[in-house]
């Protein structure tokens, strides 16, 4: 296989581009090669793309963007909220539908482990961990003009790094471009939604205090963002139709953050059970995000399909 793979890099030009998947995410990305011009098959629910299935077979790499969700695990945590935990059936089901030979690259978030798992799964396939980092209101341009690349591989060898090199260059050009581990990568995916979840619910938090004192939350907001360290993206809590002075943008929601960190909290709590203050405090947030979401009416859909019907409720 390392050999057939390695041709690739050579004739990449004549590569048939799957994508399975046509959320925001997959939609962006097929678009991006399309426009490119790089024959693509796209696959996904849509009826315009729900009778492609066997043309899949036909492509050389196939680029899987599906649903990850983290939904309820049907149990309480010892706090007495919901559990979660993670679905893996649909991203775990779907490097079937690529032939075998082929390189599959996930691009949905996947918990530390689960690219090799795959790849034991389907010895027959290569498969990679490609985290994507589109925003919903910005995911065509951000998948034209990414920031950073990354491409996860689950195996050290001559076909894994030959096909991460193919994957890289098809890709768009990007700043920051990395082959690691698909460990690495997932990880990476999980802490760049964290770090910004974190960034988001503190400023929530901390406006709280800001309108206390009477003091103002634009001045504030600004001034702390005007720190490079820090920056002024995700502190904004004003949403463009609000008359000045009133802040609904409550809460960090969206198709990644509430589940991403549900996710990760209970990683975290599994891993190190005996950290309870460490526990206790990315729980903190995860509930007060919750509340925020409920009581400004945002996402509710969302939240409760990772939490259940009673999500956020006081």
């Amino acid at each position: 296989m390392s050999g057939h793979v390695r041709g690739w890099l050579r004739y990449n030009n004549f590569m048939t581009i799957g994508f399975i998947g046509q959320g925001f995410i997959g939609k962006s990305y097929a678009d991006d090669f399309e426009k490119r011009g790089h024959k693509v098959v796209r696959y996904g629910l849509q009826p315009e793309y729900a009778g492609n299935k066997e043309k899949i077979q036909e492509c050389d790499i196939v680029f899987i963007a599906v649903n990850a969700a983290t939904v309820p695990a049907g149990t309480v945590r010892d706090d007495g909220h919901p559990a979660v935990h993670y679905d893996d059936s649909n991203v775990r089901s779907t490097p079937a539908l690529a032939r075998p030979g082929a390189v599959v690259v996930i691009k949905s978030t996947l918990p530390p482990g689960m690219t090799a798992s795959i790849q034991a799964q389907y010895p027959d396939r290569i498969v990679l961990h490609s985290p994507e980092f589109l925003l919903e209101t910005t995911a065509a341009k951000d998948a034209s003009s990414p920031e950073r690349n990354i491409v996860g591989m689950p195996v050290d060898d001559d076909a894994h790094r030959a096909a991460a090199k193919t994957v890289m260059g098809l890709l768009p050009k990007a700043p920051y471009e990395l082959i690691t581990s698909a460990e690495n990568a997932e990880l990476i995916k999980y802490g760049s939604n964290a770090y910004l979840f974190v960034k988001i619910v503190f400023s929530n938090m901390f406006f709280e205090l800001v309108h206390k004192h009477g003091a103002d939350w634009e001045v504030v907001r600004e001034a702390i963002g005007k720190d490079p360290r820090i920056g002024g993206a995700h502190m904004d809590l004003h949403l463009k139709d609000d008359p000045a002075g009133v802040y609904n943008r409550r809460g960090a929601g969206r198709s990644c953050f509430i589940k991403d960190w549900a996710e990760l909290s209970e990683m975290y709590a599994s891993a190190f059970p005996d950290e309870h203050a460490t526990i206790q405090a990315m729980r903190g947030f995860e509930y007060k995000n919750a509340e925020l979401l409920r009581e400004y009416n945002r996402y509710i859909n969302l939240l409760e399909g990772v939490y259940g019907k009673d999500a956020g409720k006081k």
